[in-house]
């Protein structure tokens, strides 16, 4: 059973015209609606009448658990105030969506004509999924007055797995947090500066390397039985095969615009002309040492065409695919890497070349375990030993 107490903690952000204090409506429905919440799910809120200035806008959606919007920000009577009073929502929405950050929306107005206005990238209606396909959440206020709130907000997690997952993975991972940096914090409260220190004496950076202790910390010490399959497994859609290429992409593959301009990692993706491509194989530990100039380990790929997937596939007797690629010894195959592309890594060719003639080339990261298992081919692959030919004589018996 969900425990919507404890995923929708934190701050709760409420955002209605009748919370103006110069004309303050107590028996708007909002104050009913604020008065439930906090009754049910015991958490504080922040209220606004207007939707909040792009100064505070990053730090509050940063801490907000879910926003309570209502639509109708405006004055009656002016379409020029309601066509802006509906841009100003949907900037707003697009920003609370870059943070994923729920919206319950509850409007006085008809909830269709609420999504009408809605641009498809902020709530897509698919007479299919409905509502769990958005992390927006329509309702009229009236409705809000006819149950349980927490029922209500408990039903649509249950339908949206993509919110219930972020929810339960934050409230693991700020546990998880707060045990590590007490327990950090126990030891010395100068722990930051003891590996700093060290990291500048092994000839690192520091910063970089911070970073990774504190995240290999977390993930030894995060929870991982934090779902429930009972939401996870019901109700399950058909996904399309493009769908799950891209999903996989996300899953294995960190574009250049989201990694450190000049720090460069086992990993990294090099565009060539052509539909090739280089990877870099050298460990993390040699790279972080010597700035742009460092020199990397580069295997050459080259963009599989469909075919050329199709039949390096693994397929039974049965023609059931067995989840995994036929790869020869001398090469790898990273599955649907990059835009759907999928590159096949070929042993044979290795390029040292240095980050900073090939940096501006960089296409993104292949992150662990995809890279790790390169390099564990690639070693093996430089260790192999050829056994002499077996005579057909010996086999003769099997084959007759």
């Amino acid at each position: 059973m969900v425990d919507v107490k404890s995923l929708m903690s934190g701050i709760a952000v409420v955002i209605d015209d009748a919370l103006d204090p110069e004309k303050e409506d107590k028996t708007d429905r909002i104050f009913q609606i604020v008065g439930k919440v906090e009754e049910e799910l015991e958490i504080p809120f922040y209220t606004t009448h207007e939707i909040p200035s792009d100064a505070i806008c990053r730090n509050l959606l940063q801490s907000a658990s879910f926003i309570l919007l209502d639509w109708r920000l405006w004055e009656n009577g002016s379409s020029q105030l309601k066509k802006e009073g509906v841009r100003k929502n949907i900037e707003f929405l697009e920003k609370a969506k870059d943070f994923f950050v729920p919206v319950l929306i509850f409007s006085n107005e008809d909830p269709s004509d609420i999504i009408n206005r809605l641009p498809q990238s902020l709530y897509e209606l698919n007479d299919e999924h409905g509502e769990e396909k958005n992390f927006i959440f329509i309702k009229g206020k009236s409705e809000l007055e006819e149950g349980n709130i927490s029922d209500l907000i408990e039903g649509w997690i249950r339908k949206n797995a993509s919110v219930y997952t972020l929810k339960a993975w934050e409230q693991a991972f700020y546990e998880s947090k707060r045990n590590l940096f007490n327990s950090m914090y126990e030891k010395s409260l100068d722990w930051p500066k003891v590996f700093w220190k060290s990291y500048l004496d092994d000839g690192v950076d520091p910063s970089s390397s911070i970073t990774g202790l504190v995240n290999d910390m977390l993930l030894g010490s995060i929870r991982t039985d934090i779902f429930d399959k009972n939401i996870l497994e019901s109700g399950a859609h058909s996904v399309a095969g493009a769908d799950i290429r891209s999903l996989m992409a996300e899953a294995s593959f960190v574009k250049n615009e989201k990694l450190p301009e000049n720090e460069t990692r086992s990993g990294d993706l090099f565009a060539r002309p052509k539909g090739k491509y280089l990877i870099n194989i050298r460990p993390d530990c040699d790279l972080l040492r010597q700035g742009e100039d460092v020199e990397l380990y580069c295997i050459k790929g080259k963009k599989m065409k469909n075919k050329e997937i199709k039949e390096s596939l693994d397929i039974d007797k049965e023609e059931r695919f067995k989840g995994r690629f036929n790869e020869r010894a001398s090469e790898s195959i990273s599955f649907s890497l990059l835009a759907g592309k999928s590159i096949r890594f070929n042993f044979k060719d290795l390029e040292i070349i240095k980050f900073s003639e090939v940096k501006e080339n960089r296409v993104g990261r292949l992150i662990h375990p995809y890279i790790t298992r390169i390099q564990q081919r690639y070693s093996l692959y430089l260790q192999r030993q050829g056994l002499p030919r077996i005579p057909e004589e010996a086999v003769k018996d099997f084959i007759a």
